[in-house]
C-alpha cells in the first residue's frame, strides 16, 4: 500500500459526500487529508483503496494526540467506542484541534470542508 491509496480513498469519500451527505466518509476524509498522521508509513500501510483497517491502525504505537484523532475517526466510522477520550481535547495543538473539530463537523453535516 502506498500514499496513493490514502489519496485515492480520500478522493473516493470526498466524491461520495459531494453526491450525497455521508457523515462517516466525510469524517474519515478529513483524517485522510491530515498530513501529520496520514502521510506516516504506519498509517499508510493500513489503508487501501477499499478502506481503512481500523483495528490494525489502532494497534500501532501512536502519541496520545495521534491516537485520539485516529480513535475519533474510527468511532465515527464504525459507530462504536474506539477509545477517543474527550478529555484529550484541551491538550491538542491547533492543527490537531482543527482537524478533530473538522472531523466532528463533517460527521454531522456529511460534507468534507474545503480545507479539510
Amino acid at each position: 500500500m502506498a500514499d496513493a491509496d490514502v489519496k485515492a480513498l480520500r478522493a473516493k469519500y470526498v466524491t461520495a459526500c459531494a453526491l450525497e451527505p455521508w457523515g462517516e466518509a466525510a469524517a474519515v476524509a478529513v483524517l485522510l487529508g491530515f498530513r501529520a498522521i496520514a502521510w506516516q508509513h504506519r498509517f499508510i500501510r493500513h489503508v487501501n483503496k477499499g478502506g481503512v483497517d481500523w483495528p490494525a491502525l489502532l494497534d500501532e504505537n501512536w502519541s496520545e494526540c495521534e491516537r485520539f484523532l485516529i480513535a475519533t475517526a474510527a468511532g465515527l466510522w464504525t459507530g462504536r467506542p474506539c477509545g477517543a477520550d474527550v478529555c484529550k481535547v484541551p491538550f491538542l495543538d491547533d492543527g490537531f484541534y482543527e482537524t478533530w473539530l473538522a472531523m466532528v463537523t463533517a460527521s454531522r453535516t456529511g460534507k468534507v470542508p474545503e480545507n479539510g
